[in-house]
Formats: C-alpha cells, sequence, structure tokens
C-alpha cells in the first residue's frame, strides 16, 4: 500500500470509509426493514459516534503541524 501519492493513499482511505458506512446502513435496513430513512440515518450516525477511539478525538487539537 505504500504505492502512489499521498493524495492517492488519501482518497483510497476515503473511499474505503465510506464503502463501510455504507455496507452498515445497508445492514440496518436489512435489520430494520420497517424503519424509515431518518431512523437509518440516526442508527448509522450513533454507530459512528460510538465506535471505539472517536471520544479521544472529538474536540482535541492536532499538534502534528505546530
Amino acid at each position: 500500500m505504500t504505492e502512489g501519492t499521498p493524495a492517492q493513499r488519501l482518497r483510497l482511505a476515503l473511499e474505503m470509509s465510506e464503502f463501510g458506512v455504507q455496507m452498515y446502513r445497508t445492514r440496518m435496513r436489512r435489520m430494520y426493514p420497517n424503519a424509515s430513512s431518518t431512523e437509518i440515518a440516526d442508527r448509522v450516525a450513533s454507530w459512528l459516534l460510538s465506535r471505539s477511539g472517536v471520544e479521544d478525538t472529538a474536540g482535541r487539537p492536532s499538534a502534528r503541524f505546530a
């Protein structure tokens, strides 16, 4: 995975992340076939905010480029 420019690798990582979210959304639709689009969106948002490590990054400024 070291091939490609940094921009290409970032784009790939973002695409993979979006694909994962789409897979989870599809899973929720299968698990809750009678749920509205809003309910599914709320479940996906809740999942995104509850994943391990999320609580460590919210609002914490990066010192990487300081």
